[in-house]
Order: C-alpha cells, then sequence, then structure tokens
C-alpha cells in the first residue's frame, strides 16, 4: 500500500488499480473508506475504465472486430506504476500493453493523482489516447463510504444531488437496494452530499462531468457506494458496435481528457 498523508488525514492506496482503501480522518479518529470485508464485499474504490458495467454478451464490436472487456473494465484487475510518490499526493499510470489490446484495441495511458488539499482528496484521472484514431471510452468511479450502523440505523443516512429536475434527496434503506445499484442519470456536475441526520459530519463529494451517479449496498453492509459514472452498461436494444453506445466517450488522437471527484470532510 501506497500512502500519503497531511496534519489532519493518511491515505491508503493499492497498487494493484490504484484503487483507494483508506481515508483516515486523524482528527476524528475514523476511516471514511470501507474497509474490504471480502465476506461482503472486497471492494473499497475500484476505477472503472474503459468501459463502465457491462456489455451485452461481455463483448462489443469496434472496427468489425470482436472484444471481450470484462465487467467495469480492465484497469482494475491491473497494477499500476507508480509515477509520483510525495508527501501529500501520489500519481499512477496505466498504459495499453499487448494483453489490453487483445481486449480493447486503442492504445493509452491513465494517469490517476491522489492529492490531499485542506479538508479535501482529490482524485483526478487523465486519460491520453497514444493512437491517432478516435479513441472510444467509458470512465466512472466506485468509492463505498463507511457508515457507522453501530450508532445508527441505514435510514439515518441520505444522499442528495441535483438532476435535470432540481435537487433530490434519498434516504437510504434495506428496501432501496433490494433489486441492486440504483441508478440516476441527467446528474448535474456539483456536489453530492452524505448526509447524516444523527452525526455532525457530512462528506461531500464533487464530481465532474458524470451523466450518471449510482448507489449501491449489499444488504446489511456497513457502507454505500456513491459512483459517478460518465456512462454504463450496453442498452437493451445495443447493436454490439461499442460507438453506437448512445453515452460513449470520444476522445481524437493525440488528446487528453481530464475528470475526477472530490471528498470533502466537513464540519
Amino acid at each position: 500500500m501506497i500512502t500519503i498523508e497531511d496534519s489532519r488525514f493518511r491515505v491508503g492506496i493499492n497498487k494493484h488499480g490504484a484503487e483507494l482503501c483508506s481515508f483516515y480522518d486523524k482528527l476524528e479518529e475514523r476511516e471514511i473508506i470501507w474497509q474490504a470485508d471480502p465476506s461482503v464485499w472486497g471492494g473499497s474504490a475500484p476505477i472503472l475504465f474503459p468501459i463502465v458495467g457491462k456489455l451485452c454478451g461481455g463483448q462489443t464490436r469496434i472496427n468489425d472486430r470482436v472484444y471481450k472487456i470484462p465487467e467495469h473494465g480492465l484497469v482494475r484487475r491491473k497494477t499500476a506504476m507508480l509515477v509520483h510518490h510525495g508527501t501529500d499526493q501520489v500519481t499512477f499510470a496505466f498504459e495499453s500493453d499487448t494483453k489490453t489490446l487483445t481486449q480493447y484495441p486503442f492504445p493509452f495511458v491513465l494517469e490517476v493523482k491522489f492529492r490531499l488539499r485542506g479538508e479535501e482528496l482529490e482524485v483526478l484521472y487523465c486519460v491520453k489516447n497514444l493512437g491517432k484514431e478516435e479513441m472510444l471510452f467509458m470512465i466512472g468511479s466506485h468509492p463505498a463510504f463507511a457508515l457507522d450502523l453501530e450508532c445508527a440505523r441505514l435510514e439515518d443516512y441520505s444522499v442528495e444531488f441535483e438532476d435535470a429536475a432540481g435537487v433530490k434527496q434519498v434516504q437510504l434503506s434495506e428496501s432501496l437496494f433490494s433489486g441492486g445499484a440504483v441508478i440516476f442519470s441527467d446528474i448535474r456536475p456539483g456536489i453530492v452530499c452524505l448526509k447524516s441526520s444523527l452525526k455532525a459530519r457530512d462528506l461531500k463529494i464533487e464530481i465532474r462531468d458524470a451523466q450518471y451517479l449510482t448507489l449501491w449496498s449489499r444488504p446489511g453492509a456497513a457502507f454505500v457506494c456513491v459512483e459517478p459514472w460518465s456512462s454504463y452498461d450496453d442498452p437493451s436494444c445495443s447493436d454490439g458496435r461499442l460507438e453506437n453506445n448512445p453515452d460513449i466517450l470520444r476522445l481524437s488522437g493525440g488528446s487528453v481528457l481530464n475528470t475526477g471527484y472530490t471528498i470533502r470532510v466537513m464540519g
């Protein structure tokens, strides 16, 4: 695990998947990120790239060739290169290789930077198209936030955000996730707030460029995932071509896309 730290927070990142596995508040003596109990869910904050969700039949057609890309993409299963490690920030990179090119034909670099700034942890993505042709991709984040269910009920927590219809507040409950993840579309860039009626400190997650916000948990689990996604899944009417996914991102040869999210501890 790679660690960064300042006077208030200590952050741990696993090189496998460049996955955020700890965001510890030393002042409050509390862990903000779910601690990946494999008996419940073994993840903590996987990065989803170059697809989010599932493809129809687990495969897609790009330039008349069929490629099999696993659920939520490739980088969550790949070990990141360490590019820079400072006291309060660290940068990792994933680069396409002979194996990824058999599953996804575009040469790329995905840089992931974690940076502490005051009350915030920034998680910044830089996607680079190393090829000459247009690159098709999706990108998403899957952070799981720890809930104190010893001192509160799941129903004491809510998530507030803004979509095309205005501000929306969703109260968490076991029944909310009975059918799996809950996905909201037409999300407005800005703040998503994870609130507790019994806690003074809320979490604010600032999202950039996400079209979808997904909430997910498992029955009885002491976490909720608050996930900004650029796009997800093949639609039921998909013709199996990645280029025809209505939310696919497109990056011209040699171009760069910057996105990410920020976790802010309020108090």
